[in-house]
Parts: C-alpha cells; structure tokens; sequence
C-alpha cells in the first residue's frame, strides 16, 4: 500500500491543520492496525503520531515509509501528549463524524482551542480503491465463495444456525480469512423475513435458508449474501421471490458505472421488484461501499445524486421479506470499472444447491 501517496494527497487538500481520529482513516494514512493512536495532519505535509508505549516498537517501521510524520508516545496519559502536540496552535479541525461531544470539550478544555468541523477528508480519499486494495478485496472475495463452496459438506449432519455461521467463519480461516468484526448470518425459514438476524439453535433442515458473511485480508472486508432452498419441492412464492431479486440484482449491477448517481442504481433495482410487485417488501437501500469498513460510502440508496467513481467498490444487495415466510437477500461485491461493472464475488447465485 502505497501509504505516502495517501498522505500527500491529504495534507495536499487540507486548510487547517486536521486531527484524524478515526482508527480505519489511520489505517489507511499508515498502516497502524492499533488500538490507540491520534494523527495530526499539517496542510504543509508534516504530522504527528501519537500513542502509548504498547506500539511505539510497530509504529515506528511503519512510520519510515511516509516523510514528514514524526511519532510522539505518551508515557503517561495521552491527553497529556495531546496537549502538548496541539499547544500554541491557532486553528484545527476534527472529523467531525469521529468524536464524541466529551472528546471535543476536553480538546477545548485542554488546549483552547476552537475546533472545526471537517467532514470525510479521509473518506473521500479511500473511496477510490487502488490495485493492491482491489487485490485485498477480490481476495477476501473468493475467499468467501470458497466457503460457499463447502456448503454441503457442512450440511452432512445435524446442524444449527449458529453452528452452520461458525462453520462457514471457519473455512473461510483455513482459506487464509481473518474474521470479519460483525457476526455472520445464517436464517432458515422465518428468520430469513428480518435483514439482520441473529443467528440461534433453530436446526438447519429444510426451507429457505439466507447467507450473509464475509472475511477480511489485509484489513478489507468481503460481504457476499446467497439465499438457496433446503429439501424438494420449493415453495411456490418463495421460488417467485428469489427469481424476483436475482433479475433485481442483475439490473442494479448492469446499472453499475462511473458517473452513475447511487439512486439511479437503487432504482434499476426498485423498478424489477416494482414489477414483480414486492417493492414494498425490500426494507433496506441497495448496496454500500466496502472497504477498509463493512459499510463505507458510496450509498446506493434513494435521493442520493453522489456519482458513482471508478475504484469505488459496493455491494448490491437487494432483498424480499415476508414477514412470517421468510426472506430472500443476495449480495455481490461490484468494483466499478472504467468500462463498468466488475463483479469480485463468484458464488452460484441459484435457489438450489449445485
């Protein structure tokens, strides 16, 4: 990862000075995978980071490759070195999105100063995904089609929801997948009606059962959501259902370009459920971007005019829920090619297991 680039850009566009306080902006900017950091960020390409004693051994290597940040560790509580770092300054900004109303009032409190909100500066940047990053997450991708893959053999016996969840969280492990920071989803029956199921002790028998899991490589997350049917003789609504969002699907990922507005893509998927008469039904947007975190921007979703950008990855995601039924989702990740839709995951998306 090319993280000096990263830094340049940012400092390159920045009015005030910017404190990033955000651990997956930091991420990006450095490469630190730490728990406890701040990033002070100069419009004239110098920085400070600051942490405590636990990574300044890590950090430093990782500091070497971007010039101009210099590493400050706190020896003792970090609002300390935190004031001492942002002393006699005239202006800073924070993300605004990234701090509670506690940490803004000690910063004014402690140093005097009258913070600026800014807003996805670094957001922005990480929008646009470059090679190694879609490399990462192509990885995390097929990964997650691996695990798919094995699905037959984890349904050889007596198995529930959570344990199926865990299987799946499992092979994905021994496929070289660090697990994902949100817990995967496995419903059978009516648990598939509720998008974010908790998955329990029901027993995986027969019946519609929805997938949605994904892994992370190199701290990039793959999100894939499959729905299939267990046993013979599918329902007959249910298999209308599942025709209805995979044609959905189709549409919104044929939709996918750079200069596409995210509600455009949101409708070409609306318009076929419309048709097939369950939008009412679809009780969530059409897909997100994925990243360094699980839901970044780009939002696929209504009234949003934001143009799709070429490097932008996202889900779509469409889904049908009767409550009471249950519920058919299924999920690819799309990176947005110059020509237009790549899609990243591979797995079947048919109703019955292959």
């Amino acid at each position: 990862m090319d993280h000096a680039s990263r830094w340049a850009a940012l400092t390159g566009s920045l009015e005030h000075p910017l404190l990033v306080t955000r651990l997956p902006n930091i991420r990006y900017l450095t490469g630190f995978t730490g728990s406890a950091a701040y990033l002070l960020a100069e419009p004239d390409g110098r920085g400070v980071f600051v942490t405590d004693g636990r990574y300044a051994e890590a950090v430093g290597p990782l500091l070497s490759a971007t010039p101009g940040i210099a590493l400050e560790v706190a020896p003792g509580p970090i609002w300390d070195t935190l004031e001492l770092v942002l002393g006699g300054r005239h202006d800073l900004a924070l993300e605004a999105h990234g701090v509670t109303w506690e940490f803004q009032r000690t910063l004014v409190e402690r140093t005097g100063l009258d913070p600026v909100p800014a807003a996805g500066r670094v957001e922005d940047l990480r929008r646009s995904k470059g090679e190694d990053e879609v490399d990462s997450l192509s990885a995390a991708a097929r990964i997650g089609d691996l695990a798919f893959g094995s699905l037959r053999d984890l349904l050889g016996g007596p198995v529930s929801e959570r344990d199926l969840a865990w299987a799946l969280v499992g092979e994905m492990r021994r496929h070289g997948g660090t697990p994902a920071d949100w817990d995967p989803i496995v419903a059978v029956g009516p648990g598939g009606s509720i998008p974010h199921y908790e998955s329990g002790d029901s027993p995986v028998e027969s019946g519609m059962m929805l997938l949605d899991y994904g892994c992370l490589v190199e701290g990039y997350h793959g999100d894939m959501s499959r729905t299939v049917w267990l046993g013979d003789d599918p329902d007959p609504e249910l298999e209308r259902v599942h025709r209805a969002v995979a044609a959905a699907e189709q549409a919104g990922i044929a939709a996918v370009a750079p200069g596409v507005a995210c509600h455009d893509v949101d409708e070409a998927v609306r318009e076929v459920l419309r048709g097939y008469g369950y939008e009412e039904f679809f009780l969530h947007s059409t897909g997100h971007g994925v990243g360094l975190e699980i839901h970044e921007a780009p939002w696929l979703r209504r009234n949003n005019d934001d143009l799709l950008r070429a490097g932008d990855v996202v889900t779509i995601e469409p889904g049908v829920y009767l409550a009471g039924r249950g519920g058919v989702r299924i999920e690819d990740m799309v990176l947005v090619g110059e020509e237009g839709p790549v899609v990243l995951t591979g797995s079947p998306r048919g109703m019955m297991l292959s």
